[in-house]
Protein backbone atom coordinates (compact mmCIF):
# COMPACT_ATOMS: atom_id res chain seq x y z
CA UNK A 1 0.00 0.00 0.00
CA UNK A 2 1.20 3.57 -0.85
CA UNK A 3 3.04 5.82 2.17
CA UNK A 4 2.32 9.02 2.63
CA UNK A 5 6.39 10.03 2.03
CA UNK A 6 7.23 7.42 -0.90
CA UNK A 7 9.77 8.51 -3.18
CA UNK A 8 11.36 11.00 -0.58
CA UNK A 9 14.82 10.75 -0.16
CA UNK A 10 15.75 11.82 3.48
CA UNK A 11 19.63 11.92 3.95
CA UNK A 12 20.18 11.87 7.82
CA UNK A 13 23.90 13.34 9.14
CA UNK A 14 22.13 13.32 12.68
CA UNK A 15 22.68 11.50 15.83
CA UNK A 16 20.87 11.15 18.70
CA UNK A 17 18.76 14.35 18.20
CA UNK A 18 17.36 13.50 15.15
CA UNK A 19 17.63 9.74 14.86
CA UNK A 20 13.79 9.33 16.35
CA UNK A 21 12.65 11.84 14.02
CA UNK A 22 13.96 10.15 10.76
CA UNK A 23 12.80 6.75 11.92
CA UNK A 24 9.40 7.93 12.30
CA UNK A 25 10.11 9.06 8.40
CA UNK A 26 11.33 6.03 7.04
CA UNK A 27 8.46 4.20 8.69
CA UNK A 28 6.24 6.69 7.00
CA UNK A 29 7.93 5.35 3.29
CA UNK A 30 10.80 7.99 3.36
CA UNK A 31 14.18 6.28 2.00
CA UNK A 32 16.30 7.72 4.77
CA UNK A 33 20.05 7.32 4.34
CA UNK A 34 22.38 7.18 7.32
CA UNK A 35 25.70 8.95 6.66
CA UNK A 36 28.42 6.87 9.13
CA UNK A 37 31.92 7.89 9.20
CA UNK A 38 34.10 4.56 8.92
CA UNK A 39 34.19 3.62 12.61
CA UNK A 40 30.31 3.84 12.70
CA UNK A 41 27.88 6.31 14.19
CA UNK A 42 27.78 6.65 17.68
CA UNK A 43 24.30 5.76 17.94
CA UNK A 44 26.10 2.05 17.67
CA UNK A 45 28.35 2.40 20.80
CA UNK A 46 25.04 3.04 23.11
CA UNK A 47 24.64 0.83 25.79
CA UNK A 48 23.02 -1.71 25.91
CA UNK A 49 24.19 -4.75 23.70
CA UNK A 50 22.77 -6.98 22.46
CA UNK A 51 24.95 -10.28 24.88
CA UNK A 52 27.49 -11.86 22.08
CA UNK A 53 26.96 -9.85 19.45
CA UNK A 54 29.54 -8.51 17.43
CA UNK A 55 30.24 -4.56 16.97
CA UNK A 56 29.76 -2.38 15.44
CA UNK A 57 25.94 -4.26 15.17
CA UNK A 58 25.27 -4.98 19.11
CA UNK A 59 23.62 -1.65 20.25
CA UNK A 60 20.17 -2.11 21.09
CA UNK A 61 19.74 1.93 20.90
CA UNK A 62 20.51 1.36 17.19
CA UNK A 63 18.42 -1.46 16.51
CA UNK A 64 15.73 0.52 17.60
CA UNK A 65 16.17 4.31 16.15
CA UNK A 66 18.15 3.03 13.21
CA UNK A 67 14.76 1.06 11.95
CA UNK A 68 14.00 0.94 8.45
CA UNK A 69 16.99 2.83 6.90
CA UNK A 70 19.96 2.43 4.88
CA UNK A 71 24.03 2.94 6.33
CA UNK A 72 25.94 4.16 4.03
CA UNK A 73 29.99 4.71 5.09
CA UNK A 74 31.50 7.75 3.78
CA UNK A 75 34.94 8.70 5.07
CA UNK A 76 35.04 12.69 4.08
CA UNK A 77 38.55 12.76 5.22
CA UNK A 78 38.89 11.68 1.76
CA UNK A 79 38.40 13.46 -1.51
CA UNK A 80 36.22 10.75 -2.93
CA UNK A 81 34.53 10.89 0.31
CA UNK A 82 33.62 14.51 0.12
CA UNK A 83 32.60 14.08 -3.12
CA UNK A 84 29.81 11.00 -2.68
CA UNK A 85 28.22 13.21 0.04
CA UNK A 86 28.39 16.02 -2.02
CA UNK A 87 26.19 13.89 -4.42
CA UNK A 88 24.09 12.39 -2.23
CA UNK A 89 22.72 15.73 -0.54
CA UNK A 90 22.40 17.05 -4.10
CA UNK A 91 19.87 14.39 -4.68
CA UNK A 92 17.89 14.78 -1.15
CA UNK A 93 14.66 15.88 -0.47
CA UNK A 94 15.48 16.37 3.41
CA UNK A 95 18.68 16.69 5.44
CA UNK A 96 18.33 16.15 8.99
CA UNK A 97 21.57 17.86 10.53
CA UNK A 98 22.36 18.62 14.04
CA UNK A 99 25.89 19.80 13.26
CA UNK A 100 26.99 22.29 15.59
CA UNK A 101 26.28 25.99 13.69
CA UNK A 102 30.14 26.65 13.23
CA UNK A 103 30.66 23.81 10.94
CA UNK A 104 27.88 23.77 8.36
CA UNK A 105 29.50 25.98 5.37
CA UNK A 106 29.53 29.57 4.42
CA UNK A 107 26.82 30.51 5.91
CA UNK A 108 27.26 29.90 9.32
CA UNK A 109 30.84 31.02 8.93
CA UNK A 110 29.75 34.83 8.11
CA UNK A 111 27.07 34.69 10.56
CA UNK A 112 29.63 33.61 13.14
CA UNK A 113 30.33 36.13 16.23
CA UNK A 114 31.07 35.73 20.14
CA UNK A 115 30.19 31.73 21.15
CA UNK A 116 30.06 32.37 25.00
CA UNK A 117 32.17 33.83 27.84
CA UNK A 118 35.46 32.54 26.63
CA UNK A 119 34.65 33.75 23.18
CA UNK A 120 35.44 30.45 21.72
CA UNK A 121 33.39 27.74 19.78
CA UNK A 122 31.79 25.23 21.68
CA UNK A 123 30.77 22.02 20.09
CA UNK A 124 27.54 20.10 20.84
CA UNK A 125 28.16 17.11 23.44
CA UNK A 126 24.97 14.87 22.62
CA UNK A 127 25.90 11.53 23.82
CA UNK A 128 26.21 9.31 20.53
CA UNK A 129 27.61 12.05 18.26
CA UNK A 130 31.27 11.34 18.21
CA UNK A 131 30.21 10.95 14.06
CA UNK A 132 30.40 14.71 13.77
CA UNK A 133 33.93 14.90 15.24
CA UNK A 134 36.47 14.15 12.45
CA UNK A 135 34.88 15.28 9.67
CA UNK A 136 32.63 18.20 10.81
CA UNK A 137 35.80 20.76 10.09
CA UNK A 138 36.24 18.64 7.26
CA UNK A 139 32.55 19.38 6.05
CA UNK A 140 32.97 23.12 6.59
CA UNK A 141 36.27 23.55 4.68
CA UNK A 142 34.42 22.28 1.86
CA UNK A 143 31.28 24.70 2.37
CA UNK A 144 29.11 21.61 3.24
CA UNK A 145 26.03 23.24 4.51
CA UNK A 146 22.51 24.28 3.24
CA UNK A 147 23.70 27.35 1.63
CA UNK A 148 26.20 25.80 -0.96
CA UNK A 149 24.07 22.39 -1.44
CA UNK A 150 20.82 24.82 -2.05
CA UNK A 151 22.38 26.70 -4.92
CA UNK A 152 23.10 22.80 -6.69
CA UNK A 153 19.62 21.82 -5.62
CA UNK A 154 17.40 23.96 -4.57
CA UNK A 155 14.14 21.41 -4.04
CA UNK A 156 16.38 20.44 -0.31
CA UNK A 157 14.48 20.79 2.80
CA UNK A 158 17.00 21.21 5.29
CA UNK A 159 16.14 20.52 8.71
CA UNK A 160 19.33 22.47 11.24
CA UNK A 161 18.94 20.84 14.35
CA UNK A 162 21.06 22.86 17.67
CA UNK A 163 21.29 23.35 21.31
CA UNK A 164 20.28 26.69 21.13
CA UNK A 165 19.39 27.74 17.17
CA UNK A 166 21.73 28.95 14.33
CA UNK A 167 21.22 32.28 15.48
CA UNK A 168 21.69 34.39 18.97
CA UNK A 169 24.43 34.78 21.33
CA UNK A 170 24.05 30.98 22.62
CA UNK A 171 24.36 29.56 19.00
CA UNK A 172 27.93 27.69 19.89
CA UNK A 173 27.10 26.85 22.98
CA UNK A 174 27.20 23.02 23.65
CA UNK A 175 24.56 20.79 25.03
CA UNK A 176 23.47 17.13 25.98
CA UNK A 177 20.15 15.85 27.16
CA UNK A 178 20.29 17.49 30.88
CA UNK A 179 21.64 21.01 30.11
CA UNK A 180 18.47 20.73 27.42
CA UNK A 181 16.05 20.74 30.22
CA UNK A 182 18.24 22.52 32.56
CA UNK A 183 18.03 25.82 29.43
CA UNK A 184 14.71 25.66 29.11
CA UNK A 185 13.33 25.52 32.31
CA UNK A 186 11.46 22.43 32.65
CA UNK A 187 14.01 20.74 35.23
CA UNK A 188 13.16 23.68 37.38
CA UNK A 189 9.88 22.26 37.97
CA UNK A 190 10.67 18.47 38.80
CA UNK A 191 11.39 17.09 41.53
CA UNK A 192 10.78 17.49 45.47
CA UNK A 193 10.56 20.78 47.17
CA UNK A 194 13.51 20.59 49.68
CA UNK A 195 15.83 18.13 47.05
CA UNK A 196 17.80 19.73 43.74
CA UNK A 197 15.86 19.12 40.47
CA UNK A 198 15.62 16.03 38.89
CA UNK A 199 15.93 15.29 35.30
CA UNK A 200 12.71 13.92 33.27
CA UNK A 201 12.89 10.79 32.17
CA UNK A 202 16.19 10.11 33.28
CA UNK A 203 18.93 7.95 31.05
CA UNK A 204 15.62 7.84 28.55
CA UNK A 205 17.16 11.42 26.64
CA UNK A 206 13.44 12.19 26.02
CA UNK A 207 14.88 16.08 25.13
CA UNK A 208 16.77 14.52 22.62
CA UNK A 209 13.32 12.45 21.21
CA UNK A 210 11.45 15.22 21.88
CA UNK A 211 13.92 17.67 19.20
CA UNK A 212 13.48 14.62 16.75
CA UNK A 213 9.93 14.42 16.55
CA UNK A 214 9.73 18.45 15.62
CA UNK A 215 12.18 17.93 13.51
CA UNK A 216 10.05 14.80 11.77
CA UNK A 217 7.16 17.33 11.83
CA UNK A 218 9.22 20.25 10.52
CA UNK A 219 10.31 18.09 7.29
CA UNK A 220 6.98 17.37 6.44
CA UNK A 221 5.87 20.56 6.89
CA UNK A 222 8.99 21.69 4.68
CA UNK A 223 7.93 19.22 1.93
CA UNK A 224 4.42 20.49 2.21
CA UNK A 225 5.48 24.03 1.61
CA UNK A 226 7.72 22.80 -1.44
CA UNK A 227 4.33 21.45 -3.10
CA UNK A 228 2.59 24.39 -2.65
CA UNK A 229 5.47 27.41 -3.67
CA UNK A 230 7.85 25.25 -5.72
CA UNK A 231 11.23 25.68 -3.50
CA UNK A 232 13.02 24.15 -0.30
CA UNK A 233 14.20 25.95 2.76
CA UNK A 234 16.24 25.75 5.74
CA UNK A 235 13.99 24.81 9.10
CA UNK A 236 16.13 25.64 12.52
CA UNK A 237 15.63 23.85 15.29
CA UNK A 238 16.50 24.65 18.55
CA UNK A 239 16.67 21.59 21.36
CA UNK A 240 16.22 24.03 24.16
CA UNK A 241 12.88 25.20 22.39
CA UNK A 242 11.52 21.82 21.93
CA UNK A 243 11.76 21.04 25.28
CA UNK A 244 10.74 24.27 26.80
CA UNK A 245 7.11 24.30 25.15
CA UNK A 246 6.90 20.36 26.71
CA UNK A 247 5.83 22.46 30.52
CA UNK A 248 2.94 24.26 31.00
CA UNK A 249 4.74 25.62 34.61
CA UNK A 250 7.45 27.50 32.25
CA UNK A 251 5.42 27.80 28.70
CA UNK A 252 2.03 29.17 29.84
CA UNK A 253 1.97 32.60 29.21
CA UNK A 254 0.28 34.00 32.61
CA UNK A 255 3.32 32.00 34.69
CA UNK A 256 6.15 33.97 32.16
CA UNK A 257 3.76 37.66 32.96
CA UNK A 258 3.89 37.30 36.73
CA UNK A 259 7.50 35.12 36.54
CA UNK A 260 7.06 33.95 40.04
CA UNK A 261 8.63 30.71 40.06
CA UNK A 262 6.42 28.00 40.82
CA UNK A 263 7.88 25.48 43.86
CA UNK A 264 8.40 21.73 42.76
CA UNK A 265 5.68 19.65 43.87
CA UNK A 266 7.50 16.31 43.60
CA UNK A 267 5.58 13.42 42.95
CA UNK A 268 1.65 14.74 43.80
CA UNK A 269 0.50 18.14 42.59
CA UNK A 270 -0.83 21.53 45.34
CA UNK A 271 -3.75 21.73 43.27
CA UNK A 272 -5.82 19.45 45.00
CA UNK A 273 -5.86 16.26 46.97
CA UNK A 274 -5.07 13.45 46.27
CA UNK A 275 -3.77 14.10 42.91
CA UNK A 276 -0.37 12.20 41.87
CA UNK A 277 1.52 8.87 42.98
CA UNK A 278 -0.27 7.04 45.92
CA UNK A 279 1.81 3.57 47.42
CA UNK A 280 -0.26 0.17 46.81
CA UNK A 281 1.08 -2.92 48.32
CA UNK A 282 3.83 -3.52 45.00
CA UNK A 283 4.00 -0.04 43.79
CA UNK A 284 2.31 3.01 43.09
CA UNK A 285 -0.78 4.17 41.01
CA UNK A 286 -1.25 7.99 39.90
CA UNK A 287 -4.60 9.04 41.07
CA UNK A 288 -6.58 12.73 40.11
CA UNK A 289 -9.48 13.61 42.25
CA UNK A 290 -10.35 16.73 41.39
CA UNK A 291 -13.94 16.35 39.74
CA UNK A 292 -16.83 16.93 43.19
CA UNK A 293 -17.99 13.31 41.87
CA UNK A 294 -14.43 12.13 42.38
CA UNK A 295 -14.26 13.10 45.37
CA UNK A 296 -17.45 12.41 46.38
CA UNK A 297 -16.56 7.95 45.39
CA UNK A 298 -13.51 7.93 46.78
CA UNK A 299 -14.20 8.72 50.33
CA UNK A 300 -17.15 6.98 50.26
CA UNK A 301 -14.99 3.95 49.58
CA UNK A 302 -12.27 4.97 52.14
CA UNK A 303 -15.11 5.23 54.87
CA UNK A 304 -16.23 1.26 53.45
CA UNK A 305 -12.63 0.24 53.93
CA UNK A 306 -11.08 1.59 56.61
CA UNK A 307 -14.53 2.71 58.86
CA UNK A 308 -12.81 6.19 58.44
CA UNK A 309 -16.01 8.09 59.17
CA UNK A 310 -14.68 11.45 59.40
CA UNK A 311 -13.57 11.49 55.49
CA UNK A 312 -17.32 11.88 54.34
CA UNK A 313 -17.61 15.04 56.48
CA UNK A 314 -19.17 17.65 53.96
CA UNK A 315 -16.44 20.11 54.66
CA UNK A 316 -14.23 18.27 52.75
CA UNK A 317 -16.07 18.56 49.13
CA UNK A 318 -14.12 22.16 49.37
CA UNK A 319 -11.07 21.22 47.17
CA UNK A 320 -9.40 24.07 48.32
CA UNK A 321 -9.59 23.12 51.88
CA UNK A 322 -8.44 19.23 50.85
CA UNK A 323 -5.44 21.15 49.06
CA UNK A 324 -4.76 23.00 52.80
CA UNK A 325 -4.79 19.80 54.30
CA UNK A 326 -2.49 17.92 51.66
CA UNK A 327 -1.03 15.71 54.75
CA UNK A 328 -4.29 14.83 56.27
CA UNK A 329 -6.20 14.05 53.17
CA UNK A 330 -3.14 12.16 51.93
CA UNK A 331 -2.97 10.03 55.39
CA UNK A 332 -6.40 8.24 54.79
CA UNK A 333 -5.94 8.16 51.32
CA UNK A 334 -2.76 5.81 51.49
CA UNK A 335 -4.79 3.61 54.24
CA UNK A 336 -6.86 2.70 51.42
CA UNK A 337 -4.46 2.19 48.51
CA UNK A 338 -1.43 0.54 50.67
CA UNK A 339 -4.54 -2.51 51.45
CA UNK A 340 -4.23 -3.67 47.83
CA UNK A 341 -2.23 -3.71 44.68
CA UNK A 342 -1.74 -1.71 41.88
CA UNK A 343 -4.05 -3.61 39.44
CA UNK A 344 -6.57 -4.40 42.19
CA UNK A 345 -6.67 -0.64 43.17
CA UNK A 346 -7.10 0.29 39.81
CA UNK A 347 -9.77 -1.90 38.57
CA UNK A 348 -11.78 -0.94 41.62
CA UNK A 349 -11.25 2.81 41.41
CA UNK A 350 -12.00 2.70 37.37
CA UNK A 351 -15.27 0.79 38.25
CA UNK A 352 -16.27 3.66 40.85
CA UNK A 353 -15.54 6.60 38.42
CA UNK A 354 -11.96 7.44 39.76
CA UNK A 355 -8.99 8.67 37.67
CA UNK A 356 -6.93 6.22 38.84
CA UNK A 357 -3.75 4.40 36.70
CA UNK A 358 -0.97 1.82 37.91
CA UNK A 359 2.41 2.98 37.74
CA UNK A 360 3.70 0.65 35.07
CA UNK A 361 7.14 -1.09 35.46
CA UNK A 362 8.69 -2.67 32.01
CA UNK A 363 7.33 -6.12 32.26
CA UNK A 364 4.14 -4.78 33.51
CA UNK A 365 3.92 -2.83 30.35
CA UNK A 366 5.24 -6.25 28.10
CA UNK A 367 2.84 -8.12 29.85
CA UNK A 368 0.15 -5.70 29.55
CA UNK A 369 -3.20 -7.35 28.35
CA UNK A 370 -4.50 -4.03 26.94
CA UNK A 371 -1.52 -3.88 24.51
CA UNK A 372 -1.55 -7.50 23.37
CA UNK A 373 -5.12 -7.01 22.34
CA UNK A 374 -4.31 -4.25 20.22
CA UNK A 375 -1.01 -5.53 18.81
CA UNK A 376 1.30 -3.22 19.95
CA UNK A 377 4.52 -4.79 20.48
CA UNK A 378 6.50 -5.89 17.23
CA UNK A 379 9.06 -8.19 16.87
CA UNK A 380 12.15 -7.24 14.85
CA UNK A 381 14.86 -8.93 13.35
CA UNK A 382 18.64 -7.00 15.04
CA UNK A 383 21.27 -6.30 12.92
CA UNK A 384 23.35 -9.15 14.07
CA UNK A 385 21.63 -12.11 14.92
CA UNK A 386 18.14 -12.82 17.04
CA UNK A 387 14.93 -10.77 17.06
CA UNK A 388 13.70 -8.80 20.17
CA UNK A 389 9.93 -6.91 20.47
CA UNK A 390 9.93 -2.99 20.11
CA UNK A 391 6.92 -0.50 20.35
CA UNK A 392 4.93 -0.56 17.48
CA UNK A 393 3.60 2.56 15.60
CA UNK A 394 3.13 5.64 18.06
CA UNK A 395 -0.44 5.63 15.93
CA UNK A 396 -2.41 3.82 13.63
CA UNK A 397 -4.35 4.96 10.05
CA UNK A 398 -6.61 2.49 8.40
CA UNK A 399 -4.32 2.82 5.00
CA UNK A 400 -1.79 1.12 6.66
CA UNK A 401 0.78 3.71 6.71
CA UNK A 402 3.16 2.81 9.21
CA UNK A 403 5.88 -0.16 7.73
CA UNK A 404 9.23 -0.89 8.74
CA UNK A 405 12.04 -3.04 8.33
CA UNK A 406 15.52 -3.79 10.99
CA UNK A 407 18.09 -1.38 11.68
CA UNK A 408 20.96 -1.54 8.57
CA UNK A 409 24.34 -3.41 9.29
CA UNK A 410 27.64 -0.78 9.21
CA UNK A 411 27.95 0.19 5.22
CA UNK A 412 25.39 -2.31 4.57
CA UNK A 413 23.95 0.11 1.41
CA UNK A 414 26.62 1.83 0.35
CA UNK A 415 27.34 0.47 -2.68
CA UNK A 416 23.55 0.70 -3.93
CA UNK A 417 22.90 4.24 -2.76
CA UNK A 418 26.31 5.18 -4.58
CA UNK A 419 25.21 3.72 -7.56
CA UNK A 420 22.35 5.49 -7.27
CA UNK A 421 23.93 9.53 -6.97
CA UNK A 422 25.79 8.49 -9.92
Amino acid sequence: MSQPLEGMRVVDLSGLAGSYGTRLLAALGADVVKVEPPGGSGLRRLAPFVEGAPEPDSSLWWAYLAMGTRSVVLDIAEQGGRESLGRLLAAADVVIDDRPPGLRGSAARRSRGPSGPAGGQERSEIPGDEMHRAGAGLMEEEGIGYDVVAEANPDVVWVSITPFGLTGPKRHWATSNLVAWAASGVLYTTGFPDQPPVVPGGPAQLAMHAAAVNAAIGAMLGLRARRLHGHGQLIDLSVQEATLVLSPEVGVPVFLDDRVHRARAGNRRSLSRPFGLYPCSDGYVSMLVLMPRHWDNLSAWIAETTGNDAVTDPVWNDVVLRAETAELIDGWTEELTTSMTRLDFFREAQARGIPVTPVNTIEALRTDPHLDAVGFWQETDLPADGSVAIPGAPFRTNAGWWQTARAPRLGEHTDEVLAEVG
